[in-house]
């Protein structure tokens, strides 16, 4: 029973979305000048003290959670009715809910180190973290089969299931950051990143098939799996050299997560322009990289048909020791059995594309509007957010915001910073509203944690310029 388990997590992985996140990285924070976590999504940010630090454990945590196809309450809600008093599974609900290709994203983000400095007159960090992004892919048909399958009787008319599985990574980021002020209004920064790879599951095809006869309505079953898998994974094969079991490696998981086998590069871009006293333009790049995966790989493929004729009921009365179902589910764990290769691949990270733009309204309160285009499953995506940000002390920072993202249109964030000497702790979300109505939400998210400063306030009135020439000589922007 034990190896049977087994083989199911693999088939469950390739075929059904159990799980995600993608992103880790709040929108709300972009605007947010006076948390150095900004930085993580526009690379030209400068702090304004001298130093910053932060220590493991308490320098921060980010998790985000989305189902981009339905929430809780559209599959699991109260009945009416007879089923007043019960909840209730509706399929036929989510139906309407569902675009043609759906996701369930998960992503988190653990810092490790932080540093941040002043080098004359450009700021430099260095920040180490752990980062993990999951996707799992389900189209639309993988709901209908929930209807039966009268709808696709005939060999020309199947039911066709195609652009669903998982895509997870987790790995290591050693990321070199550098911004400078090129005239009073141009800033521009870059962070140049190092990627260690500790495990990865991508989804390289996944295509089902389910054709049924019009006469005995005899079902089959076609199928098309292929997975990439770096981890510490140690497999069993049967006579035929299909792998009929799997264990996990547990002998040097220290070793496994400090790796430096499996590595990739990656590069942060951006600026921000103060296009006049009330108007300032922001731009960044975030997450141009890859991994390759050199170390403890395997491509997993299936691909067959199986057959379902129905149960014989004859042979209940034959032997009563016989279990025709459980006999059934043994054929398709035998079905549902991978040949395996060990080739390097390679997987990208989820670019993402930031636009936005602030107006100042008071010395110490803007309104920002930002656009986000990010990219996964092979396709474009957008995120829109309008925020209100203000400092009004140099203890507290803050800011309101509401979003639209992930095909969700309530999505209320909060942002704030409050510091105490040279301790700050933040706390960001563009979710708060999943908080108060979890079952009601699609997608959950918060990132906090405790930054220190130094040497604040000794830099403002900081010439970047060193009187060596006029402001107006070089300022040709």
């Amino acid at each position: 029973m034990q190896k049977r388990n087994k083989i199911y997590i693999l088939i469950l992985f390739a075929i059904f979305p159990l799980s995600q996140i993608i992103k880790a990285q709040s929108n709300t924070l972009y605007f947010m000048d006076g948390i150095h976590q900004s930085g993580s999504l526009n690379p030209a940010y400068q702090n304004s003290c001298n130093g910053f630090l932060a220590l493991p454990g308490i320098g921060g945590f980010s998790v985000d959670a989305a189902n981009t196809g339905f929430d809780f309450n559209d599959l699991i809600h109260p009945g009416t009715g007879t089923y007043k008093d019960s909840l209730v599974i509706d399929f036929q609900n989510i139906k309407s809910k569902l675009a043609n290709s759906n996701n369930l994203l998960v992503g988190t983000q653990v810092p490790i180190l932080g540093i941040g400095f002043w080098v004359r007159n450009s700021y430099i960090t260095f920040e180490i973290s752990n980062k993990t992004k999951a996707r799992l892919a389900y189209p639309e048909d993988l709901i209908k089969i929930t209807d039966g399958n009268a709808n696709y009787i005939g060999v020309d008319n199947p039911l066709e299931i195609k652009g669903f599985g998982p895509n997870i990574i987790n790995y290591n980021e050693f990321a070199l950051g550098f911004s400078k002020q090129i005239t009073h209004r141009l800033i521009v920064g870059g962070k140049l990143k190092f990627l260690a790879g500790n495990a990865s599951i991508e989804s390289r095809r996944g295509e089902l098939k389910l054709f049924t006869e019009e006469d005995t309505y005899k079902m089959t079953l076609v199928t098309d799996l292929q997975l990439n898998v770096s981890g510490p994974i140690n497999y069993i094969y049967d006579a035929n050299g299909n792998i009929s079991d799997f264990e996990f490696d547990d002998s040097n998981i220290a070793g496994s997560i400090i790796s430096t086998k499996n590595v990739g590069m990656g590069i942060d871009l951006g600026a921000s322009y103060l296009l006049n006293d009330e108007i300032k333009l922001y731009a960044s790049v975030t997450d141009l990289g890859f991994i390759n995966w050199r170390a403890n790989t395997s491509n997993l493929s299936q691909s067959g048909s199986f057959v379902f004729s129905g149960f014989n009921l004859d042979s209940v009365w034959t032997d009563s020791d016989y279990d025709e179902a459980q006999a059934i589910v043994d054929s398709i764990s035998d079905f549902f059995s991978f040949t395996q290769t060990e080739s390097k691949f390679t997987t990208f990270l989820n670019t993402n594309i930031f636009l936005g733009a602030t107006y100042e309204l008071t010395n110490f309160m803007n309104v920002g509007l930002l656009a986000k285009t990010y990219f996964y499953n092979r396709k474009v995506h957008q995120a829109f957010t309008l925020s209100a940000n203000l400092e009004p002390t140099k203890w507290f920072t803050g800011t309101f915001s509401y979003s639209i993202m992930n095909r969700e249109y309530k999505n209320i964030g909060l942002g704030i910073g409050i510091k105490t000497g040279p301790v700050q702790f933040y706390l960001v979300t563009d979710h708060l509203n999943a908080a108060f109505w979890p079952k009601n939400s699609k997608t959950f998210g918060m990132q906090f944690g405790f930054n220190f400063y130094f040497g604040c306030g000794k830099r403002d009135n900081f010439s970047m310029l060193k009187d060596k020439k006029s402001q107006k000589e070089i300022d040709f922007m």
